[in-house]
């Protein structure tokens, strides 16, 4: 009895809390706890915060788990599991929603845009920036999800955005999660292949870049593909 009037009250408190000051008034395991109030009507879920934390390390640890691995730990089930990855998806892509109008002008501005949208991904994936002539991103999407070490840049799919969007600029992205900047030779060949098929049809590949979770690489600074790019 004694704990369930210490903790009676504390859901509407957090909510109040949030309300009033925002989600950056809260410690990492407090916006857990506050995560998991829907997946436990009626438990305290500020030990299951701390024991993911303890588990991951931080909340961005927690967020970047595996299905499996949050599903490992201690009173996270299935439906916790799925929330906090739900979560992670969620915010991942209303980010990328408010990155319409960003200017991606210069290699660095290209670079730090790719770097922030990739770095965090556990797995490689692939997208494409679809740019205006004034270089200014219209819009970003994802073109592929690779399991572990692969992605595919489907060339239909980016010809069809980029005349959905009327670009006429084109950047590709991926990453090597825990890999080297350097690009393979199938990252080399696809990219030629893409140059010069929207080149076709009036559309400029800007740039090809490769993300870890150090930085970025660019594939048309470093020369590579010479006879596409001009190095600059």
């Amino acid at each position: 009895m004694a704990e369930e009037n210490i903790h009676k009250g504390h859901r509407q408190r957090m909510i109040k809390k949030y309300l009033e000051h925002g989600i950056d008034c809260f410690e990492e395991h407090e916006v857990l706890e506050v995560l998991l109030f829907s997946c436990y009507p009626r438990r305290n879920t500020n030990d299951i915060a701390h024991d993911l934390i303890r588990r991951f390390g931080s909340l961005k640890g927690v967020l970047n788990a595996s299905y499996e691995d949050l599903c490992d730990v201690e009173n996270v089930g299935p439906s916790a599991a799925s929330m906090i990855k739900f979560f992670k998806d969620f915010a991942m892509r209303h980010a990328h929603e408010d990155n319409s109008g960003v200017v991606l002008l210069t290699r660095m501005q290209a670079m730090e845009f790719c770097y922030k949208l990739l770095k965090d991904c556990t797995v490689e994936v692939a997208h494409v920036l679809l740019l205006d002539d004034s270089y200014t991103l219209i819009s970003e999407s994802r073109l592929s999800r690779g399991v572990t070490t692969s992605v595919e840049f489907d060339l239909k799919t980016i010809v069809a955005k980029a005349l959905k969007n009327q670009s006429n600029k084109v950047i590709l992205v991926h990453n090597h999660p825990n890999g080297v900047l350097l690009p393979s030779a199938a990252d080399v060949a696809v990219t030629r292949r893409v140059a010069n098929s929207l080149n076709a049809i009036g559309i400029e590949l800007v740039d090809h870049v490769i993300v870890n979770e150090e930085f970025a690489y660019s594939m048309r600074h470093a020369g590579i593909l010479p006879d596409i790019w001009f190095r600059s």
